[in-house]
């Protein structure tokens, strides 16, 4: 359940993540059913026409975050094709391997017990989570799931 402090921050945050420069490369959007929960429509620098829509998730805004590609017609979230290939990305299992996903700690609980991997939350989690994923799509990218 989020906390109003969780509330206040992840507003600020929003806000923040729109200031960036590649937020113009970005449509960030706003579900208000789910508090802690944006979409947000991206592409890698090197493939321009290659759009795809990332679902962000927070139970708890200090705690890693679920990530979901969504298939951008349909809204499907269980469509591997929505996905792209990127360091960590598990297309056909529908994860992001990366210790700041809930569904990386999931499947890697030891992550928890190691300094060197234990999720540390960020200063703005959103504007965190966000440029991970740019940069994952920036500088792994190799096509579609």
């Amino acid at each position: 359940m989020a906390t109003e402090f969780d509330l206040m921050l992840f507003e600020q945050h929003f806000w923040a993540a729109l200031a960036l420069p590649v937020a113009k490369r970005w449509n960030l959007e706003r579900d208000d059913s789910s508090p802690l929960e944006v979409f947000c429509t991206m592409h890698p620098r090197t493939a321009p026409s290659e759009l795809y829509k990332v679902r962000l998730r927070w139970t708890d805004y200090s705690m890693p975050f679920s990530l979901k590609f969504i298939n951008v017609v349909s809204g499907a979230e269980n469509d591997q094709h929505a996905w792209p290939n990127i360091e960590g990305s598990r297309p056909s299992s529908l994860f992001l391997c990366a210790p700041f996903t809930t569904e990386g700690n999931s499947y890697h609980p030891e992550w928890a017990r190691s300094a060197a991997t234990r999720y540390k939350t960020p200063d703005e989690p959103l504007v965190f989570a966000l440029l991970q994923i740019q940069h994952l799509l920036d500088n792994t990218y190799l096509g579609r799931g």
